[in-house]
């Protein structure tokens, strides 16, 4: 083994060392993160209860013991109780009233307690609309003047009743502030302030689902609701993949290192198409055990897979069956995990000289760069890398209140990209195998520890792979091992499928390795079930159950390449180098326990490593003596 490659090769496993503290904190977290939470729409809930001819409390109840732990409270808006047929236009005379700046508009309803709700609200948040109860009305009627859109959109508090109710049944609430134009600091505090003022004791959590599709506050006045939000210690459901909320990027950002995110999700309308409540419920436990959410905000089935109102109840046993069954706590009280700490940079530093070594490794092997060469390339790419964590520091105001991860992204990229095409061009034989694996195991556990930290378990911050992570490997193989024309050919076309993935299908790699909901053919015929299962099992998706795969396509190459078979050894080696970077993919999704994805990888790298064990016996048995492959001698 030459000396550089020597080197390398303890300089990735330095890193991967100086990483295992950084991964057994991780794991610790992993396993105090066990509380969940289950919240219920009010809308839905207000609707089984017309149709089941219930009253809301009693369905409540009903709904706690099945598993509900909240129930979200909407904001209350005078357009939604217009169209909840609670408040009513009328047409009464406001009385001896100066002039407004805007039309009269009069509103008529059957609940006193309402409008006095109303008109207290409206006369704090927009005293300029004048509004008065009118005496003369038969009726109680209520009259403020101004633009009614700008009226109907504005956030009026919370209804106590409802909350109330709630709170009678066991049930938790879930405030749903809105966002209106021109969310005045003092606006947004007096909403937040009213959503703080519905917890009931010091340790059940108030957790806000913000309404819509805006964050209150947003955007110049972010900085009132997270101070509002820390004052009260409210915790925000961030919704990171379906809602993509103005604002919540930032509130997430902020209150991440509180420990006030909850990651959350709701199915959209399209998404409930293809579902019913049984493979639904599998769906959360999918989504809580590989993608790290916390609180399900359920809407029920109303007109798909929809049979009955209170089906609903079995939806939400369900829901409780598969988060218990994964060992999550239901119920009332704080999340209860401290927030995961991110590596520091000295911990980031020393973690930093595995992508090093795999990068300083693959550039030698790819160039096939003389020994003096290759030893200053490790000797920059390793100063390069222990100096990129020190200088990651915020550059301005915002970055101080938003601070970058800069460096973690760079180093994990680095390895990502770098580690499948070292293995790749190991020498063949056991050796070779041998020095595969230690780069693969290495480089694994520097990129878990390079996505580590509360902003990474929450998605909050993401690691970007640009599609390099797989097409880099490739063309390293390509470049090694292609000659003449063949070679730029193929290379050209490495490319155009890098374009086009980057334009289709960003992260290919982040894509395949994500988890698959199983129950998905429970109402299937026997044989479609079969055919689901075996696409299930033999698919693509998880990516890490093909981890094994990558070595033994290496083992395959040098076979293939000892036999003679040089282009059917090429294609082996691309295979094995993309499955090698499918497994490294695993371990940078960092929302998914850590624990759950080296299971995956470890039983197919146990499955292959047999075939590996086989490929190499063959290789040494089968392999052709060198002798027999000389030209004979001129004039033979």
């Amino acid at each position: 083994m030459r000396l550089s490659s020597f080197v390398n090769l303890g300089l990735i496993a330095a890193g991967a060392a100086a990483s295992v503290r950084t991964l057994l904190d991780r794991h610790r977290w992993e396993q105090s993160n066990r509380r969940a939470f289950i919240v219920l729409d009010y809308d839905d809930a207000l609707a089984v209860c017309t149709r089941a001819g219930l009253e809301l409390p009693e369905f409540l109840r009903d709904a706690h013991h099945h598993g509900a732990t909240h129930l979200s409270l909407p904001e209350l808006t005078l357009s939604r109780l217009i169209e909840k047929g609670r408040l009513v236009p009328t047409v009464v005379a406001p009385g001896a009233q100066p002039r407004p700046a805007g039309r009269w508009h009069t509103l008529a309803s059957g609940e006193p307690a309402l409008l006095e709700h109303v008109l207290r609200e409206l006369s704090a948040r927009v005293p300029a609309s004048r509004p008065h109860r009118v005496a003369e009305a038969d009726v109680p009627v209520i009259a403020l003047a101004g633009d009614w859109p700008t009226l109907a959109e504005m956030g009026l508090g919370f209804e106590a009743e409802a909350a109330a109710a709630a709170l009678a049944a066991g049930l938790g609430v879930v405030p749903q502030p809105v966002g209106f134009a021109w969310p005045e600091g003092r606006l947004v505090e007096r909403s937040l302030l009213q959503a703080a003022g519905l917890q009931t004791t010091p340790n059940d959590p108030i957790i806000l689902a913000f309404e819509g599709d805006i964050i209150l506050g947003h955007e110049m006045h972010l900085g009132a609701t997270v101070d509002c939000m820390l004052r009260h210690r409210l915790y925000f459901a961030y919704f990171s993949e379906t809602r993509h909320q103005k604002g919540d990027w930032f509130i997430a950002k902020r209150l991440a290192s509180t420990g006030q995110v909850i990651p959350a999700h709701a199915f959209t309308p399209a998404a409930m198409v293809p579902e019913d409540f049984h493979s639904a419920a599998h769906h959360w436990g999918m989504l809580a055990r590989s993608r790290g959410i916390r609180l399900c905000y359920v809407n029920v089935f109303r007109r798909i897979h929809a049979t009955e109102p209170l089906d609903c109840l079995r939806y939400l046993e369900h829901i409780k069956g598969e988060l218990e069954g994964l060992g999550l706590q239901l119920g009332s009280g704080t999340p209860g995990a401290r927030p995961l700490a991110a590596p520091q940079c000295r911990t980031l530093a020393a973690a930093a000289l595995a992508p090093a070594g795999a990068a300083a490794l693959a550039a030698s092997r790819t160039l096939a760069l003389p020994e003096p060469a290759a030893l200053a390339v490790s000797a920059a790419s390793v100063a390069g890398a222990i100096a990129l964590p020190y200088l990651d520091r915020p550059r301005g105001h915002l970055e101080e209140a938003y601070p970058p991860s800069y460096a973690p992204k760079l180093l994990a990229l680095a390895g990502a990209a770098a580690a499948p095409a070292a293995a790749a061009l190991a020498e063949d034989g056991l050796a070779g195998a041998a020095e595969a694996a230690l780069i693969q195991a290495a480089l694994a556990a520097s990129l878990a520890a390079f996505t580590t930290g509360q902003d990474y378990a929450l998605r909050i911050e993401q690691f970007r792979s640009l599609d390099l992570d797989w097409a880099m490997p490739l063309a390293a193989v390509l470049l090694r091992a292609g000659q003449g024309r063949g070679q730029w050919a193929a290379l050209a076309g490495l490319a155009a499928a890098w374009g086009l993935a980057r334009a289709r299908t960003p992260d290919v790699l982040g894509q395949l390795d994500r988890d698959l909901p199983a129950g998905h053919t429970h109402h299937l015929s026997a044989a479609q079930r079969v055919l689901g299962d075996s696409l299930m099992a033999l698919g693509p998706r998880p990516g890490r159950k093909w981890s094994g795969l990558g070595l033994a396509g290496l083992a395959a190459a040098g076979w293939l390449r000892g036999a003679g078979q040089r282009n059917l050894g090429l294609a082996a080696a691309l295979v094995g180098a993309f499955a090698n970077a499918m497994t490294l993919a695993a371990f940078r999704q960092p929302e998914r326990p850590l624990a759950q994805t080296v299971e995956g990888a470890g039983r197919s790298w146990a499955r292959w490593g047999l075939v590996t064990a086989g490929l190499l016996a063959a290789a040494g048995l089968l392999r052709p003596v060198p002798g027999d492959r000389r030209r004979p001698p001129a004039g033979a």
